[in-house]
């Protein structure tokens, strides 16, 4: 085996973790191995947590998964703060377990659990790979000097993963380091230290990790000029942004079908969305009226104070809050919408929802609202939707009604992208190896 064609991956959080962070490297992962290239991952053991796992993407005899120790209570920090994960037997398979949310009833374990929160959050000020380094150094020299592997990518959140990534390069002077930043770190404005002392540490650690790298990735132009004025490196810094997987969709047919005008939402609310949330719904209530067709479906968790402020719109039953369903499920309620919301938060213009990548591909058109930046020219330039600002009122009530202009004149109306294969994620790996390809010039 060529050796330039084995990768170290560090990735705290990757399959079975059902959260959107393992998405990003179990896909790249998968078309790494398809492409020929052996891809040893060092991953934490993690616990079913229900929800989309990724896992068959990493099934592959080219992708070596080592789960190693964490000092951290992380499958304890994914369970939700008011609920526990209970295995139940697959209806269709005895032999498989799907995980279903549950209520803890029991204050008392309520109160343990947040008890157990706060300490994490204490001693691990930064984020839950902050003590890592004393399973992942080792274990990462082992696996590098037994498979003399060159290039190393470090993938964050959590970025102590990355920071620990630009101490192997310490001591490993000879090996590339690829830093990749799905998310800002110190830049994140929900970031919360508990003492200044603690946030003063984690900007030495972002500083050190930002000056020792070979390559910085990042998924949009924004994030990367945000990391470049902090990089003390003339190093690589590349935007490789995240995508869709075409095999997801093959079993969902995306046929021209006359649709109800429905929105679908199955995003999260928080975290700056709950402002352009707002927006909209203010904007649903003032136009429902000559709307009589509108109908808004939200899938999950659903805030009960904006529940109760918008109670009218629910009890009218132009806004519906669906259970959490599957992923499958979900691309399935994409493709009978007529149209598909998207949040932007006001303080994260530079960020993409991964979401809008599916969205795309299902054809639906896209309700944007936003605050202007990377998520309105991605819309526009690809033409899979509109785009309105969440501070503008009209502006909203004027995209709701052109996409109702559209449904009266073609219920089966599709969206004509232009240029979305650019995010296929077997292209987007071809761009990483060609970064990787770059790095041996060197």
């Amino acid at each position: 085996m060529n050796n330039e064609k084995k990768i170290l991956v560090i990735a705290f959080k990757f399959p079975p973790y059902s959260g959107i962070g393992a998405k990003r490297w179990a896909k790249f992962s998968k078309y790494f191995a398809k492409k020929g290239y052996i891809i040893h991952v060092i991953t934490v053991k993690w616990d079913q947590l229900g929800g989309k796992n990724w896992l068959d993407d990493v099934y592959h005899s080219n992708i070596i998964i080592h789960r190693i120790p964490s000092p951290f209570i992380h499958n304890i920090k994914y369970k939700s703060i008011i609920g526990y994960k209970k295995a139940i037997k697959h209806k269709n398979d005895q032999n498989k377990k799907i995980y279903e949310i549950g209520n803890i009833k029991n204050i008392f374990k309520k109160e343990i659990y947040k008890l157990m929160r706060w300490m994490g959050d204490f001693f691990f000020y930064v984020d839950e790979a902050q003590y890592w380094h004393h399973f992942l150094i080792p274990y990462c020299k082992k696996i590098i000097k037994k498979e003399k592997i060159k290039n190393v990518i470090a993938t964050g959140a959590p970025f102590m993963a990355n920071y620990w990534a630009s101490r192997l390069k310490d001591e490993m002077s000879n090996i590339n380091i690829i830093q990749d930043f799905r998310d800002p770190w110190m830049d994140n404005p929900f970031q919360y230290f508990i003492t200044e002392r603690s946030k003063k540490k984690a900007l030495e650690f972002e500083k050190k990790t930002l000056s020792n790298f070979d390559a910085l990735v990042t998924v949009t132009n924004g994030l990367k000029d945000i990391l470049a004025k902090k990089a003390k490196s003339k190093n690589v810094i590349k935007v490789i942004p995240n995508g869709y997987d075409l095999d997801d969709f093959k079993d969902i047919e995306n046929k021209k079908i006359k649709r109800k005008f429905e929105f679908i939402y199955a995003g999260g609310h928080m975290l700056g969305r709950e402002e352009p949330l707002d927006a909209f719904l203010s904007s649903v209530l003032s136009i429902s009226k000559e709307i009589p067709e509108l109908k808004v479906n939200f899938y999950g968790h659903f805030p009960e104070d904006v529940k109760n402020k918008y109670r009218d719109l629910f009890e009218n039953k132009i806004l519906v809050n669906y259970p959490l369903v599957s992923y499958e499920e979900i691309q399935n309620k994409i493709n009978e919408s007529f149209a598909c919301l998207q949040l932007n938060a006001k303080v994260f213009p530079y960020l993409v929802s991964a979401k809008i990548y599916e969205y795309a591909i299902s054809k639906r058109p896209t309700l944007s609202i936003n605050y202007g930046g990377e998520i309105e020219t991605m819309i526009n330039d690809h033409r899979i939707g509109i785009s309105a600002n969440g501070g503008d009122i009209g502006a909203i009530n004027k995209a709701i009604f052109e996409l109702y202009e559209i449904w009266k004149n073609d219920p089966a109306y599709q969206i004509k992208q232009e240029g979305i294969e650019i995010y296929d994620y077997d292209k987007l790996t071809d761009e990483y190896i060609s970064l990787l390809n770059s790095l041996k010039e060197k």
